[in-house]
């Protein structure tokens, strides 16, 4: 069996994907933050800058994923009773699509995240005291779901929120992504579910492509783990090494000194809210 770094920690060594498509979402984050002037912008600029530099890296941003998005659907008005964003990210673009298409006029966020467990694996766990089966009992009292996330990926987060639903009482479920694999919403769809991804990446996961953000590699909380706690994907040393093969020495001193600088990448304003 062939594990993804996201699904399981060990003992699967991840290849150089031919392309590694990263979602540039820490510059607006910095700029807003400390201003383009400030030495935080100018370190988070030469952290990118050496990102870009990779061959095998294609740059991404929310415009371009919205933008695909846009013109691959056109739904009607009032089109879902129910939205379910995954998470603060989920809501969010929940909230910037609907102001697009006005389709999604009631919007839960399930407060959800994923914990790595001890084996590696990976297990979906609410982020409240109120449990995901409660979350979801209170949010879907209707017939016709969206599901909103930023990313598909193995489709983990998906597969495991589709399987809680009370599937009796759905007549209509549609998964929106901005950004995610093909062979996943490929799996989406043989299992009977409409998917739409922004930014659709084909071939082998991992292998031929794969997908990160910005952030979340100097972001102390993209992994949550049993015995490192909270930690980013620079701490991994094995995944940048793959992921930027010919700057990775350069590109996880400059990750380590960024996470040192800014303590938390949490929205500090409602304006900050809206960089996902």
């Amino acid at each position: 069996m062939r594990y993804s770094p996201f699904d399981m920690a060990a003992p699967y060594k991840i290849p150089t994907p031919k392309l590694l498509y990263v979602h540039e979402n820490l510059l607006p984050h910095v700029r807003h933050r400390f201003g383009i002037d400030s030495y935080e912008y100018q370190l988070a600029t030469d952290f990118i800058a050496h990102i870009a530099a990779e061959k095998n890296v294609r740059m991404g941003t929310l415009e371009e994923q919205l933008g695909s998005l846009y013109l691959q659907f056109f739904p009607p008005p009032g089109s879902f009773d129910v939205t379910l964003g995954f998470g603060r990210k989920g809501e969010v673009l929940a909230r910037l699509l609907n102001r697009r298409w006005g389709c999604f006029p009631t919007i839960h966020r399930l407060d959800i995240t994923r914990y790595e467990q001890e084996d590696g694996s990976h297990v979906l766990k609410s982020k409240t005291n109120v449990s995901i089966e409660e979350q979801i009992a209170k949010a879907v009292t209707s017939k016709s779901i969206a599901i909103v996330d930023d990313v598909l990926f193995t489709g983990f987060t998906a597969f495991s929120i589709l399987n809680l639903l009370p599937r009796h009482a759905c007549d209509c479920i549609h998964l929106f992504f901005t950004r995610g694999m093909e062979v996943t919403r490929k799996s989406l769809e043989e299992k009977g579910h409409r998917a739409a991804v922004g930014v659709c990446l084909k071939g082998k996961i991992e292998e031929d492509v794969s997908t990160i953000s910005s952030m979340n590699l100097v972001s102390k909380g993209a992994i949550h783990t049993p015995t490192e706690g909270d930690i980013s994907y620079a701490q991994r040393q094995e995944w940048v090494e793959a992921w930027f093969p010919a700057r990775t020495k350069r590109i996880l001193d400059l990750a380590h000194a960024i996470t040192d600088l800014v303590k938390s990448f949490e929205p500090t304003s409602e304006s900050e809210e809206t960089i996902v």
